[in-house]
């Protein structure tokens, strides 16, 4: 094992000042090295809306921010040394962690060191640091959302797909804003699990969300894409991932699934169906955020998450698969596009985010 750097004791961060505000401070504790992570020194980071989302709707003042990151491993914790014994210092890796977050107030992947569950990162390989992290947040959300018993409960992954005469009778899923980065990273992962996928987005999108694996895709805002997707599917759609959330999502969303009924998969905390609507009893609601801990967090109403054991062991297992895909560039990056300013770049690329990007994932190089 290389030698460990030295570690200077603050940091400069992204925090949250006592009213709440996103600001960049200078003086910031790094955090401290537990037994089962690893310390990175942080490279690149990508935003998500739920980097500007949480502070905004509920300030957590002196909490840091950011979620996905990739860097280079700095210090091993002593459990973390026998779980991955495949890491070293010195290792580029990627990760995601809970930014914004109370409970860890020093720790967030908006600073020059991230802490991170060692069993949860993985190493960049052939990738960009730059497209490296942009994965993270989006396998923490996936892996739940695709595959949980909680969530669509798929059957087939990538190790393990549909196959020979199962072919012949298309298994759908549709992917309601498929162009957005968890999107086109659900489209690849359903595609190379051998499902039949169907993704909704603009227009202009179209041939981006083809390019990452949807079989058909549907202008999202047409009056008459859920009788187009019936039709497509001959009324046997039963899985429904939906990116978006709003109530309009929510509504073709659950219009498109079939008589027989199904699982819709939110991403974010959603409206009911609408209250005519008589078929909600036969449709399964879940809503996923990536939350796979093994303590318990300090969460806003609704995004609150009992600690689970199971949850944490599912991820770890499905990141043994993820590194899999990683390695073998069986992955696409989604489209970035780089913000300059490193750490005192993050407010205006969040301002970006709030305006509204599409197709692009906003990443800042740190160093």
């Amino acid at each position: 094992m290389a030698n460990e750097p030295s570690i200077p004791a603050h940091q400069a961060a992204v925090k949250q000042d006592a009213s709440g505000k996103i600001q960049l401070e200078h003086h910031a504790p790094v955090p401290e090295l537990q037994p089962d992570t690893v310390l990175v020194k942080v490279a690149a980071v990508a935003l998500n809306p739920y980097d500007y989302k949480l502070p905004l709707h509920f300030p957590s003042p002196g909490t840091t921010g950011g979620s996905d990151f990739a860097g280079t491993v700095v210090k091993i914790g002593s459990q973390a040394a026998i779980d991955r014994p495949d890491i070293s210092i010195g290792d580029l890796v990627s990760g995601c962690v809970y930014g914004w977050h109370p409970d860890t107030p020093e720790n967030g992947a908006f600073a020059n060191y991230v802490r991170a569950d060692a069993r949860l990162v993985f190493r960049i390989g052939a990738f960009k640091i730059e497209e490296a992290a942009t994965f993270n947040a989006a396998f923490a959300t996936l892996c739940l959302a695709l595959w949980h018993s909680d969530a669509l409960d798929l059957t087939h992954s990538p190790t393990v797909p549909i196959s020979g005469s199962s072919l012949e009778k298309p298994e759908y899923v549709l992917v309601y804003g498929g162009s957005t980065a968890s999107g086109t990273m659900a489209l690849q992962l359903l595609k190379l699990s051998g499902y039949s996928t169907i993704a909704t987005c603009s227009p202009k999108n179209f041939d981006l969300v083809k390019s990452y694996g949807a079989d058909h895709v549907f202008d999202y805002s047409h009056p008459d894409t859920p009788s187009q997707i019936k039709t497509l599917t001959r009324g046997t759609l039963k899985r429904v991932l939906d990116c978006i959330s709003d109530h309009h999502a929510i509504t073709v969303c659950h219009e498109a699934i079939g008589r027989l009924g199904g699982r819709l998969v939110n991403l974010e905390l959603a409206p009911d169906p609408r209250p005519g609507d008589k078929r909600r009893r036969i449709v399964k609601h879940y809503f996923v955020d990536g939350k796979c801990s093994r303590k318990l967090l300090a969460c806003p109403p609704g995004y609150r998450r009992e600690p689970s054991r199971a949850k944490h062991e599912f991820a770890v297992e499905k990141a043994v698969e993820f590194q899999r895909l990683m390695d073998e560039r069986s992955l696409r990056p989604h489209p970035i596009q780089i913000v300059e300013g490193g750490l005192e770049g993050i407010v205006k690329g969040l301002e970006m985010l709030k305006i509204g990007v599409s197709g692009k994932k906003l990443v800042l190089r740190l160093s």
